[in-house]
């Protein structure tokens, strides 16, 4: 059995912020009127969206009091919630959001009677709420998760991380994610701490947020806490909680030097819960007391846990790449899937980001490989917020650090990227920031003994291509292949050379055609510097 999850005296706090400050007899009482309330609903699993973390956990205990399992959408998308609900037992949705025309306002629930004033025990095995993968690297899918998964986990994080009774924790991150559910809502109550209503967002909304509550600790993700960077100060804290991506190791430093921020990783996912933890820049995670790990012999990691399903496969393979390190902790390197050959050199999509994350200027970034509509199988783009930054200059900072070939081969400048209040982002969603306007046709081509004859009597002793071969045969050729309704150019609107070419050199070729219009922009590279670029318009294949 598990034991009660709110251990405060009748008067303490257990939330705060925009709505106002809550008793834990207040939470407790809400709960009995919920649950009490649930009894005229149809049985069966039911579905919860709520923006206000006191009213989830109102919800939470009154469903499980009910004993009523308790599923959390994807995210609060009004399609995600609906597609939950087609999915649960009983078809009800629980909410708190103003004008919603579907599902029923829980604040209703809370003006009845009160109810039961005690959070029962609850047997290990017993399903208490059904969670969501992120949906970053494939679609969304559903786990069920036991008591003794979710609230054995929640009872351990007060003592692993020393979070005392009285705590204030100011969450980012929302409250349908497991790492949300645990460290922003089931946590601070379980310490006997109270818990922040609302998530702010910008970092100003954060500072303020903090010192308006007198928080102690922040819960937040890589994205999140990279945006604090803009603050001079922020309120002291014992502790700052960063879980849903790796933390560039140069934005742990500023925040400590700048902000006297103390980061502490965690390490996890919907399907195992939390794994391990680190507090040091690039240093080994240590896995979470009961928590056993190895190396598979492909390299992956492999997790034994008593936050893993009851009946799932173990050891668990979470698909990423680690190696062991002293005292049974490991160092991970990258996810299994995320580690490809580009032009015959291995990259990982999480090195690329990490040294976009670490230029100055650049505020967010995201990588992925898509498939390749030229010579290679896949190539890299890049989605990147940098605010005065041109793709020349993210260009040559790459090029400090990473072998030519390896670079985006498109990187596009955004405003923001499409980022879930988890900081995660959904694979179809920068799918289609990253998609090409147009037809794109992008090939590599090495100048090799073949092409000798484009150099001839260009120039004796001292060989380079000229630009005419460089039209004919790397832009005008592949791209009436690949676009045979294109004729001869017409007009010449803009023609750049900027680097001699020279034999022996592999070349990048980029050819773009704006949808719908006759007319080609191409780009050469050659080990990430320009060499030529132009634009013109062409007339109808005969």
């Amino acid at each position: 059995m598990i034991r009660a999850l709110v251990p405060h005296r009748s008067a303490d706090p257990v939330a705060f912020g925009e709505g106002g400050e809550r008793s834990a007899a207040d939470l407790l009482a809400d709960a009995g009127r919920i649950a009490r309330a649930l009894e005229r609903f149809p049985p069966g699993e039911l579905t919860l969206a709520c923006e206000d973390r006191y009213h989830a956990a109102a919800a939470l205990l009154g469903s499980w009091m009910a004993g009523r399992p308790v599923a959390l959408p994807p995210n609060g998308q009004d399609e995600a919630v609906r597609a939950a609900v087609r999915g649960s037992a009983s078809g009800v949705l629980l909410h708190d959001r103003a004008g919603a025309v579907d599902g029923v306002d829980l604040r209703s629930l809370l003006e009845g009677p009160a109810g039961a004033v005690a959070f029962p025990e609850v047997a290990e095995g017993r399903h208490l709420v059904t969670l969501w993968t992120s949906g970053s690297t494939g679609a969304p899918q559903r786990y069920p998760k036991t008591a003794g998964q979710i609230l054995g986990e929640a009872l351990l994080l007060p003592r692993l991380f020393a979070i005392r009774p009285g705590a204030r924790v100011v969450a980012t991150v929302p409250a349908h994610h497991i790492y949300g559910l645990l460290f922003g809502v089931l946590a601070p109550l379980a310490a006997g701490g109270a818990l922040g209503r609302r998530s702010p967002l910008h970092a100003e909304e954060v500072a303020a947020a903090l010192r308006s509550a007198g928080a102690t600790h922040l819960v937040s993700s890589p994205a999140h806490l990279h945006g604090l960077l803009v603050l001079d100060a922020l309120p002291a804290l014992e502790r700052a909680f960063c879980s849903g991506g790796a933390l560039a190791s140069d934005v742990r430093g500023r925040l400590a030097s700048r902000l006297g921020l103390s980061v502490v990783e965690i390490y996890g996912s919907t399907e195992t819960g939390g794994v391990a933890h680190r507090g040091e820049a690039d240093g080994p995670w240590i896995p979470f007391p009961g928590v056993e790990v190895a190396i598979g012999d492909d390299g992956r990691l492999q997790v034994e846990s008593p936050f893993l399903p009851p009946g799932a496969p173990r050891p668990f393979v979470p698909g990423d790449l680690a190696e062991p390190a002293a005292g049974g902790a490991f160092r991970l390197l990258g996810r299994a899937d995320g580690v490809i050959k580009v032009g015959g050199k291995r990259i990982a999509l999480a090195e690329v980001e990490a040294r976009l994350l670490s230029l100055p200027g650049v505020r967010d970034a995201a990588v992925m490989a898509v498939p390749s509509p030229g010579m290679r199988e896949v190539e890299l783009r890049a989605a990147v917020v940098a605010p005065g930054l041109d793709e020349a200059a993210i260009r040559s900072g790459l090029l400090a650090w990473l072998d030519p070939v390896t670079l985006p081969r498109r990187i596009r400048l955004v405003e923001a990227l499409p980022r879930e209040s988890t900081g995660k982002i959904p694979r179809d969603r920068l799918l289609a920031v990253l998609a090409p306007e147009g037809d794109t046709l992008a090939f590599d081509h090495e100048l090799d003994d073949s092409a000798a004859p484009w150099f001839e009597g260009h120039f004796e002793g001292f060989p380079v291509l000229p630009g005419v071969v460089q039209l004919l045969e790397l832009v005008l050729r592949p791209a009436r292949r690949r676009w045979p309704d294109l004729g001869d150019p017409v007009r010449i609107r803009r023609l750049k050379f900027q680097r001699l070419i020279r034999p022996g050199e592999t070349l990048a070729v980029r050819i773009s055609r704006p949808a719908g219009e006759a007319r080609l922009e191409f780009q050469i590279t050659c080990g990430g510097e320009p060499c030529s670029s132009g634009r013109f318009d062409l007339g109808a294949a005969p």
